[in-house]
C-alpha cells in the first residue's frame, strides 16, 4: 500500500473498467453541474480511445481490485474556437465549460484527421482537464512519488504532438506546483495576497517559450518533436498506445472490443508496416515467422522503440 512499504505504481491509459472509480478522482473545486458530474462516465466512454483525449491513471498493484487507482489525469485537443479562445481572453473554469459542451455536443476535440494536419501546421493545443491524486503532503516521500510518476505520464501524454500550446488551470498552492513543471503564469484572477483564492488562475506554454528553457522540466520537454517515420493507421495506433502500457492482448481485446484472432491480425499488419519502413528495427529477431520466440522478440523491440517514439503513436500529415 502506499504507505512507504514497498508500493508498487504503475502508470496506464484509462480503460472502460475504470470510469466509475476515476468519478471521485475529478476536484471538487471544479465548478461542474452536478449533472455534467453525474454524466462524467458516458462522456469518457465518448472520448477513451480518440486521439485527442489524453487520460492516465496511477494505480497502487497491492492494494484490492476496483480500488487501486491513486492518480487521475485528463487532457483533451482543442478545436479552433477553444485555441482562440484560451489564447486571448481564457474563462475560469475552462474544463467545466468544456464538459458542459461535450455533454451537449457543441464541442468535440479534432478527429484523427483534422489532429494530423494539425500536428503537421504544429497548431496542436491541449487543456489539462485536471489532475488528481490521493496524497497532497509534499513531506511524504509516497507523494513524491505520485507525483514523479504523474509528471512522467504527462510527458508521455503529450509528446509526440507538434505543440503550439499545453494548459492547465490551477487553484492555489496547486499554481507552485505547476509551476514548477514548467508552466507559465497566464492570468491573475485574484486579489494580490488575498487569503482566499476562489478562482483558478490560468499556466500555460508555448511552443516558442519553450524552445528557451533548458530541457528537463515536463512541460518543455513535450514540446520536443521529430516526424513519424513509419505511419501507422488510426486503429494501429490505437492498439500500440494500449501495448505500450504493458497490457497483454487479452486486455487489449477486452479494452477495444475485439476477438483474439483480431489482435492477432492486427499485430501481424503492425509489425509487416514497421518492418517494410524500419527492418533495422528487428535485427535481433531475425526474419523468422511470428511462430516460436520471434513474434515477442519483435513485439518487445518494436514496443522499446515505441517508448522513446511517441511520434509514431499520433496522427500527423506533413503540411503543404
Amino acid at each position: 500500500m502506499l504507505d512507504g512499504s514497498g508500493q508498487r505504481l504503475h502508470g496506464r491509459l484509462l480503460g472502460h473498467a475504470d470510469l466509475r472509480e476515476a468519478q471521485s478522482f475529478v476536484p471538487q473545486w471544479l465548478d461542474l453541474p452536478q449533472a455534467v458530474r453525474a454524466a462524467l462516465p458516458a462522456i469518457w466512454t465518448r472520448l477513451l480511445g480518440h486521439p485527442g483525449f489524453n487520460a492516465d491513471v496511477i494505480e497502487d498493484l497491492n492494494r484490492p481490485a476496483g480500488q487501486r487507482i491513486v492518480g487521475l489525469g485528463m487532457a483533451i485537443a482543442l478545436d479552433e474556437r477553444w485555441r482562440h479562445r484560451m489564447a486571448s481572453d481564457p474563462p475560469p473554469f475552462a474544463p467545466a465549460l468544456i464538459y458542459e459542451e461535450l455533454l451537449d455536443g457543441r464541442f468535440q476535440p479534432p478527429t484523427d484527421k483534422e489532429l494530423g494536419r494539425l500536428s503537421g501546421q504544429g497548431e496542436v493545443a491541449f487543456l489539462v482537464l485536471h489532475y488528481e491524486q490521493v496524497l497532497t503532503d509534499l513531506a511524504n516521500p509516497d507523494t513524491m512519488e505520485l507525483l514523479a510518476l504523474a509528471m512522467s505520464l504527462f510527458r508521455q501524454a503529450h509528446a509526440g504532438y507538434r505543440l503550439q500550446h499545453l494548459y492547465q488551470e490551477g487553484l492555489g498552492e496547486q499554481g507552485q506546483y505547476l509551476l514548477s513543471m514548467g508552466f507559465r503564469s497566464r492570468t491573475q484572477r485574484n486579489a494580490p495576497g488575498a487569503a482566499a483564492q476562489d478562482l483558478p488562475e490560468l499556466y500555460g506554454l508555448s511552443r516558442e517559450e519553450a524552445a528557451r528553457l533548458l530541457p528537463g522540466s515536463p512541460v518543455r520537454d513535450a514540446f520536443q518533436f521529430t516526424p513519424p517515420r513509419i505511419g501507422f493507421s488510426a486503429s494501429e495506433r490505437r492498439l500500440l498506445r494500449l501495448a505500450v502500457t504493458q497490457l497483454t492482448d487479452e486486455q487489449i481485446g477486452e479494452e477495444l472490443g475485439i476477438s483474439g484472432h483480431g489482435i492477432k491480425k492486427q499485430w501481424r499488419a503492425v509489425h509487416q508496416r514497421a518492418l517494410d519502413t524500419m527492418p533495422q528495427l528487428f535485427e535481433d529477431a531475425g526474419n523468422a515467422s511470428e511462430t516460436g520466440t520471434r513474434g515477442p522478440e519483435r513485439r518487445r523491440s518494436l514496443l522499446t522503440y515505441l517508448r522513446n517514439h511517441p511520434e509514431e503513436l499520433r496522427p500527423y500529415t506533413p503540411a503543404g
